[in-house]
């Protein structure tokens, strides 16, 4: 079982793979560390501190457990942590780690259910192999991009074409969201933004919103379009066996 609350009646089908892929220092992994680990409210910026040489460097699929966030660092493989997303009947939207034992909602409240299992692929171009990994077979792919970077921001293309050669491969659509990042600095003069999509790639037709990892509000509504175009979401709670939920 991946979880100790959530039981499916049909085995691990309704958990989705979704992957997460951008650039070094665009916050894909302080993305995942806010929800897998500061759920409670309290939003960080995980510091940037890797000394890594290269031959120290593993290319392996790594489980992020939440002790692994205490100073979280780029990612130079993948870490994988299961989210479940539940939006309510009073149109609310929460998230909870898979792995967490209590689940503070009664089920009576619960609207639809997105089991995920979101897969944060390392940045620099030297593990393009590893994007590749984390996008074959995904039933979603979130891109990340600085948004103080116009380097970041150029890379979204080629991203882009990464997952549709995944789509041709798979013969179906596999939804894709863009997030342009670090929206908390534009006062200070450093925020480039989503326009520059335009400029810089203007045949680019993807759903992009500016966002902020200090205001974890700001993917709210995004993810929940975007979980929406997931085939196999929502998932009525109907459908599956919470262990700890109450009617």
């Amino acid at each position: 079982m991946l979880t100790p609350y959530l039981s499916m009646s049909s085995g691990s089908g309704y958990i989705k793979k979704v992957a997460i892929v951008g650039t070094t220092g665009s916050g894909k992994t302080t993305f995942l560390k806010n929800l897998v680990v500061d759920f409670d409210g309290s939003k960080t910026e995980a510091p940037r501190n890797v000394s890594l040489e290269e031959e120290q460097i593993l290319n392996t699929f790594t489980a992020v457990g939440r002790e692994m966030y205490v100073n979280s660092t780029t990612t130079i493989s993948m870490n994988a942590s299961g989210v479940l997303f539940i939006t309510t009947r009073t149109n609310q939207f929460h998230y909870f780690p898979l792995e967490q034992s209590d689940l503070p909602i009664e089920l009576i409240d619960m609207d639809n259910l997105y089991p995920t299992m979101l897969i944060d692929t390392a940045g620099q171009e030297r593990f393009n192999f590893m994007q590749d990994i984390g996008i074959k077979g995904a039933n979603g792919v979130i891109i990340f991009a600085d948004g103080t970077n116009v380097q970041s921001i150029e890379r979204i293309a080629n991203f882009y074409d990464k997952i549709k050669a995944e789509e041709e491969r798979q013969g179906r659509e596999i939804p894709i969201i863009v997030f342009i990042n670090k929206k908390d600095l534009e006062d200070k003069g450093l925020y480039i933004g989503k326009s520059a999509i335009a400029r810089w790639i203007p045949d680019l037709d993807i759903d992009t919103f500016e966002t902020s990892n200090l205001d974890i509000e700001t993917f709210f509504i995004p993810l929940r379009n975007f979980l929406n175009r997931i085939e196999g979401f929502p998932i009525s709670p109907d459908q599956v066996k919470l262990r700890n939920a109450t009617t």
